[in-house]
């Protein structure tokens, strides 16, 4: 029997670690030991957290091609990308624009 390339097997052994750090964590604040129960859910944020990041900007991406290309009516090159891109105010580029993509 082989594994195949599109094995889950890192997926779960990443999943079995951490329910196994949820899990000691649980037992250091039953134990009273808050603070390595908090050390644990700290970590826990900033990983949230920087997957919400990647997330926010992947779809702020998103946006800013759709409202480029509705405003060309075509689909646009790369090198266009990176001129509209660049062309952006650093605030305005950073924001998610609240309108709807039709």
């Amino acid at each position: 029997m082989s594994i195949s390339t599109d094995s889950p097997v890192p997926e779960l052994r990443a999943r079995v670690a951490e329910l196994s750090a949820e899990r000691d964590a649980l037992r250091a604040q039953l134990d009273g030991d808050l603070p390595a129960a908090t050390r644990w859910l700290q970590r826990k944020v900033w990983r949230q957290a920087a997957a919400l990041d990647a997330l926010n900007r992947r779809v702020t991406s998103q946006r800013f091609v759709l409202r480029t290309l509705d405003d060309l009516g075509r689909s646009l090159s790369a090198e266009e990308y990176r001129r509209a891109r660049a062309g952006l105010d650093p605030d305005r580029a950073a924001r998610v624009d609240p309108r709807p993509v039709a």
